[in-house]
């Protein structure tokens, strides 16, 4: 029997962790988009069509704080930007909450 909590299933069926895995296993290639947050800001109308070619805009993160990667909508990943030959890339820094990952 399965009893739902918040978006949390709770059930008396206890999984093993290569039953996880098999279960999972038919959608391990299914890809996802992630999005890596940068930073935010927060403008007004005027000052966003006063934005032209060398605008800057003062994002409410501090140079060095981690980068936030979300999936659907929720951070799931924490990391640092790195430069790859001629692209970025993010260097993993932290898995959030890692229990919900599954």
């Amino acid at each position: 029997m399965a009893i739902k909590r918040g978006d949390r299933i709770e059930s008396d069926r206890v999984l093993s962790f290569e039953q996880v895995v098999a279960e999972v296993m038919p959608f391990i290639d299914t890809p996802l988009r992630l999005e890596i947050q940068l930073g935010q800001a927060r403008l007004t109308i005027r000052e966003l069509l006063d934005l032209e070619p060398g605008s800057l805009v003062e994002l409410k993160k501090s140079a060095g704080e981690p980068m936030d990667v979300l999936c659907k909508d929720r951070v799931i990943i924490r990391g640092e930007v790195t430069v790859l030959e001629d692209s970025l890339g993010l260097r993993v820094t932290e898995i959030v909450d890692s229990d919900r990952r599954v």
